[in-house]
């Protein structure tokens, strides 16, 4: 049963509903700043003006300073109604610094910071708290070069930050606003996006619904490029399964044809023999029921083999290999069959220690089809009974690589020309019977070394006998 893992279009939205949320929170974090610098810019402003216009009410009279705090500097800082104001002013005519009217007691600057403004005539702005309270400073210099009096004079103005904090706080709240309907409308917009990106996998869906079960041609319908990959996969699956369903029809029909015909001989020479009353002909019935029956075993057998190899042609297990180490093996274990059937089998390796990635069992019942197919039909009338395996290197391939050739030679009487081709078909010996047996051997054989992608080849040696060849590519050294 199919477990759902949650809706793809939550887990896109969700993601990117994330990313905005993230990139949200760094925009309001961008614009509070950006609001309090506008706000400091804007009322460093107004302070700077309020202390201009009282500098310029700063005059010399009759050798004495007179100075009146003039209600335009009031004025100019009264658009701050909830600030309050403080103003200091310091001469150093008797190069005694004191305070001549205001506050006596406001934080001032140290003179190295105020030598360090830039431009150095130009005013000198800073923070600092007083009175419990935060306050935004501001410090004009004027040289005094009148007739008495020489020398130079500092006014302080300050104001409370109440105003710009609530104008850096209204700022960075409308900006709050935007974004959060910019958020909104970006969430909205991020699902019906995901809806429709996910429409090309409706569609495959919708496509997939409307076939019928045997119905396994590629899909047609257009994806996008994200999609494609999903799509020829599942091409491919298709493609394996109508591979396989395809052979499975032909195999059962060609099945049920090499059956039907052992099993009604069988049938006959059962009703024949229940019939007679001669001991001498019922038991040549007996003996010929019992040659039927085992064609019969060996050819289900067969059958049963063939149907195993076919699907595991498809679900090879490739490795790197020692190819002549797995030919040893395998022809070890059928020494025994080659004692009974009283063959000579032998090995020559003349390519050395060869590595292949390729299926061992795969390659392990491409050599017993072989060498048995050896036994059973290059034995007939042979002068020498013998079942000869060789490996060697070749560069007979079209692009000129050495080849890694695992041949098995017979010295019987070999095939006629036009059959060559025709015995790696199921059930394709054709007239040349020999020998008991179902013709699925070297179908089993150009199956499987089809699917490792090698090549068998079949050719009538010069003395006699038949040569069966596997060509491998070898790994690169």
């Amino acid at each position: 049963m199919l477990m759902h893992r949650g809706s793809l279009r939550i887990r896109l939205a969700l993601m990117l509903g994330l990313v905005l949320l993230c990139g949200g929170g760094l925009l309001l974090l961008l614009a509070h700043n950006f609001a309090g610098q506008a706000a400091d810019k804007a009322y460093d402003r107004l302070l700077e003006s309020a202390a201009l216009t009282a500098m310029e009410n700063l005059t010399v009279r009759e050798q004495q300073l007179s100075f009146e705090l003039p209600y335009a500097s009031l004025a100019t800082l009264s658009l701050a109604k909830n600030d309050r104001v403080v103003y200091s002013l310091i001469d150093d005519l008797q190069h005694t610094q004191k305070v001549l009217t205001g506050y006596a007691d406001t934080p001032w600057p140290t003179l190295a910071e105020m030598q360090a403004r830039q431009p150095p005539s130009g005013p000198y702005f800073y923070s600092a708290d007083y009175q419990q309270e935060s306050f935004r400073f501001v410090v004009l210099e004027r040289e005094l070069l009148e007739s008495g009096v020489q020398g130079k004079v500092w006014l302080q103005m300050g104001q409370s930050e109440l105003a710009r904090q609530e104008l850096a706080g209204d700022l960075t709240l409308k900006a709050l606003l935007g974004i959060v309907g910019l958020i909104l409308l970006g969430g909205v917009f991020v699902w019906l996006a995901a809806g429709r990106s996910l429409r090309p996998l409706l569609a495959v869906e919708a496509e997939l619904l409307q076939r019928k079960p045997t119905e396994l041609k590629p899909l047609t319908t257009r994806v996008p490029q994200e999609i494609s990959h999903l799509v020829e996969a599942i091409n491919r699956f298709m493609g394996r399964l109508q591979r396989n369903q395809d052979r499975n029809h032909a195999f059962i029909a060609e099945a049920a044809h090499q059956l039907r015909t052992p099993l009604a001989s069988l049938q006959a020479q059962a009703e024949l023999g229940s019939e007679t009353t001669a001991l001498a002909e019922f038991r040549d019935r007996s003996q010929r029921i019992l040659r039927n029956a085992q064609e019969t075993n060996n050819r289900i057998n067969q059958l049963l083999n063939y149907a195993t190899l076919a699907h595991r042609a498809d679900v090879l297990i490739p490795e790197s290999v020692d190819l002549a180490a797995v030919v040893a093996a395998c022809l070890g274990d059928m020494g025994s069959l080659a004692l009974r059937e009283r063959v000579e089998l032998s090995f020559d390796n003349q390519a050395g220690d060869v590595r292949l990635t390729a299926d061992t069992e795969a390659l392990c019942e491409l050599l017993r089809n072989l060498v048995d197919n050896a036994l059973k039909y290059g034995q007939n009338g042979a002068a020498k009974r013998a079942v000869h395996v060789s490996l060697f290197l070749s560069v007979a391939n079209v692009d000129g690589q050495p080849q890694v050739v695992l041949q098995v030679r017979d010295y019987g009487p070999g095939l006629p020309v036009e059959l060559l081709t025709e015995v790696t078909r199921r059930f394709g010996r054709g007239e040349f019977r020999q020998s008991v047996g179902s013709g699925l051997g070297l179908a089993i054989v150009e199956q499987l070394i089809h699917a490792m992608g090698g090549r068998l080849v079949l050719e009538n040696g010069v003395q006699g006998g038949l040569k069966a060849r596997l060509l491998f590519a070898p790994e690169p050294s």
